[in-house]
Protein backbone atom coordinates (compact mmCIF):
# COMPACT_ATOMS: atom_id res chain seq x y z
CA UNK A 1 0.00 0.00 0.00
CA UNK A 2 2.84 2.39 0.83
CA UNK A 3 4.42 1.55 -2.51
CA UNK A 4 1.18 2.42 -4.39
CA UNK A 5 0.78 5.73 -2.58
CA UNK A 6 4.40 6.67 -3.39
CA UNK A 7 3.70 5.93 -7.06
CA UNK A 8 0.58 8.14 -7.11
CA UNK A 9 2.28 10.97 -5.22
CA UNK A 10 5.20 10.81 -7.66
CA UNK A 11 2.77 10.82 -10.59
CA UNK A 12 0.93 13.87 -9.23
CA UNK A 13 4.20 15.75 -8.71
CA UNK A 14 5.29 14.85 -12.24
CA UNK A 15 1.99 16.05 -13.75
CA UNK A 16 2.10 19.32 -11.81
CA UNK A 17 5.66 19.99 -12.93
CA UNK A 18 4.77 19.36 -16.60
CA UNK A 19 1.64 21.51 -16.48
CA UNK A 20 3.82 24.53 -15.64
CA UNK A 21 5.66 24.05 -18.96
CA UNK A 22 2.53 24.57 -21.07
CA UNK A 23 2.10 28.31 -21.18
CA UNK A 24 -0.37 29.60 -23.74
CA UNK A 25 -0.28 33.11 -25.16
CA UNK A 26 -3.08 34.35 -27.42
CA UNK A 27 -2.62 33.91 -31.17
CA UNK A 28 -3.29 37.23 -32.85
CA UNK A 29 -4.47 38.14 -36.34
CA UNK A 30 -2.30 41.23 -36.89
CA UNK A 31 -3.52 42.24 -40.32
CA UNK A 32 -5.39 41.01 -43.36
CA UNK A 33 -3.05 42.03 -46.17
CA UNK A 34 -4.96 40.68 -49.13
CA UNK A 35 -8.24 39.14 -50.17
CA UNK A 36 -9.13 37.97 -53.64
CA UNK A 37 -11.74 35.83 -55.31
CA UNK A 38 -9.92 32.79 -56.63
CA UNK A 39 -12.83 31.00 -58.26
CA UNK A 40 -16.60 31.26 -58.67
CA UNK A 41 -18.18 28.19 -60.21
CA UNK A 42 -21.08 25.79 -59.92
CA UNK A 43 -19.06 23.94 -57.25
CA UNK A 44 -18.89 27.00 -54.98
CA UNK A 45 -16.73 30.00 -54.21
CA UNK A 46 -13.05 30.11 -53.29
CA UNK A 47 -11.58 33.21 -51.68
CA UNK A 48 -7.83 33.54 -51.19
CA UNK A 49 -6.75 35.34 -48.03
CA UNK A 50 -3.32 36.63 -46.99
CA UNK A 51 -3.29 37.14 -43.24
CA UNK A 52 -0.48 38.11 -40.90
CA UNK A 53 -0.78 35.89 -37.82
CA UNK A 54 1.37 36.16 -34.72
CA UNK A 55 2.10 33.02 -32.70
CA UNK A 56 4.05 34.12 -29.60
CA UNK A 57 4.11 30.60 -28.13
CA UNK A 58 7.10 28.28 -27.83
CA UNK A 59 5.40 25.59 -29.90
CA UNK A 60 3.78 25.18 -33.31
CA UNK A 61 0.02 25.55 -33.55
CA UNK A 62 -2.10 23.79 -36.17
CA UNK A 63 -5.33 25.16 -37.61
CA UNK A 64 -7.68 22.18 -37.39
CA UNK A 65 -11.16 23.56 -38.06
CA UNK A 66 -13.04 26.69 -39.00
CA UNK A 67 -16.57 28.00 -38.65
CA UNK A 68 -16.80 31.00 -40.95
CA UNK A 69 -19.55 32.90 -42.73
CA UNK A 70 -18.84 34.49 -46.11
CA UNK A 71 -20.48 37.82 -46.98
CA UNK A 72 -20.61 39.70 -50.29
CA UNK A 73 -21.62 43.38 -50.20
CA UNK A 74 -22.90 42.86 -46.65
CA UNK A 75 -25.21 39.96 -47.58
CA UNK A 76 -24.66 36.45 -46.29
CA UNK A 77 -23.48 34.09 -49.02
CA UNK A 78 -22.93 30.95 -46.98
CA UNK A 79 -20.81 28.87 -44.65
CA UNK A 80 -17.11 28.64 -45.50
CA UNK A 81 -14.14 26.59 -44.33
CA UNK A 82 -10.37 26.88 -44.55
CA UNK A 83 -9.33 24.50 -47.33
CA UNK A 84 -5.66 23.85 -46.46
CA UNK A 85 -3.90 22.55 -43.38
CA UNK A 86 -2.05 25.46 -41.78
CA UNK A 87 0.70 25.32 -39.18
CA UNK A 88 1.72 28.47 -37.35
CA UNK A 89 5.42 28.08 -36.51
CA UNK A 90 6.52 28.79 -32.95
CA UNK A 91 7.52 32.39 -32.16
CA UNK A 92 6.39 33.57 -35.60
CA UNK A 93 4.75 36.69 -36.98
CA UNK A 94 4.33 36.06 -40.68
CA UNK A 95 1.86 36.20 -43.52
CA UNK A 96 -0.02 32.98 -44.27
CA UNK A 97 -1.90 32.49 -47.52
CA UNK A 98 -4.85 30.13 -47.54
CA UNK A 99 -8.12 29.49 -49.33
CA UNK A 100 -11.54 29.84 -47.76
CA UNK A 101 -14.03 27.68 -49.61
CA UNK A 102 -17.79 27.41 -49.63
CA UNK A 103 -19.55 24.58 -51.43
CA UNK A 104 -22.85 24.73 -53.29
CA UNK A 105 -24.61 22.99 -50.38
CA UNK A 106 -23.37 25.68 -47.95
CA UNK A 107 -24.55 28.64 -50.06
CA UNK A 108 -27.81 30.13 -48.80
CA UNK A 109 -30.62 30.03 -51.35
CA UNK A 110 -31.16 33.80 -51.49
CA UNK A 111 -27.46 34.31 -52.37
CA UNK A 112 -27.84 32.98 -55.93
CA UNK A 113 -29.15 36.29 -57.37
CA UNK A 114 -26.27 38.07 -55.60
CA UNK A 115 -23.75 35.66 -57.12
CA UNK A 116 -25.21 36.18 -60.59
CA UNK A 117 -24.93 39.93 -60.05
CA UNK A 118 -21.22 39.51 -59.24
CA UNK A 119 -20.55 38.65 -62.87
CA UNK A 120 -21.49 42.18 -63.95
CA UNK A 121 -19.46 44.07 -61.31
CA UNK A 122 -15.76 44.89 -61.32
CA UNK A 123 -15.32 44.99 -57.53
CA UNK A 124 -17.14 43.84 -54.42
CA UNK A 125 -16.81 43.98 -50.65
CA UNK A 126 -15.96 40.52 -49.26
CA UNK A 127 -16.45 39.85 -45.56
CA UNK A 128 -15.54 36.82 -43.50
CA UNK A 129 -16.72 36.39 -39.92
CA UNK A 130 -16.50 33.52 -37.47
CA UNK A 131 -13.76 31.64 -35.74
CA UNK A 132 -10.88 29.32 -36.43
CA UNK A 133 -9.95 26.43 -34.13
CA UNK A 134 -6.28 25.92 -33.44
CA UNK A 135 -4.71 23.00 -31.61
CA UNK A 136 -1.37 22.45 -29.93
CA UNK A 137 -0.18 19.76 -27.53
CA UNK A 138 -3.68 18.26 -27.38
CA UNK A 139 -5.34 21.51 -26.33
CA UNK A 140 -7.77 23.31 -28.66
CA UNK A 141 -8.58 27.02 -28.69
CA UNK A 142 -10.78 29.13 -30.94
CA UNK A 143 -9.85 32.61 -32.06
CA UNK A 144 -12.15 35.08 -33.82
CA UNK A 145 -11.88 36.26 -37.42
CA UNK A 146 -13.82 39.29 -38.63
CA UNK A 147 -12.81 41.38 -41.61
CA UNK A 148 -14.12 43.11 -44.72
CA UNK A 149 -12.19 44.15 -47.78
CA UNK A 150 -13.10 45.49 -51.20
CA UNK A 151 -11.67 43.26 -53.95
CA UNK A 152 -11.54 43.33 -57.73
CA UNK A 153 -13.35 40.57 -59.54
Amino acid sequence: MLRNSRFYIGLIILLISFSGCIEYKEVEVVEVSGVGIKNISLKGIEVEVAMQIKNPNKYNISIVDSDLTLFADGKKVGIARVKEKITLPKKSNKIHRFTIQTSVQDIVSNALPLLMNLMTQDNIEIGIKGDIKAKAKGVGKRFPVDFKERVKI
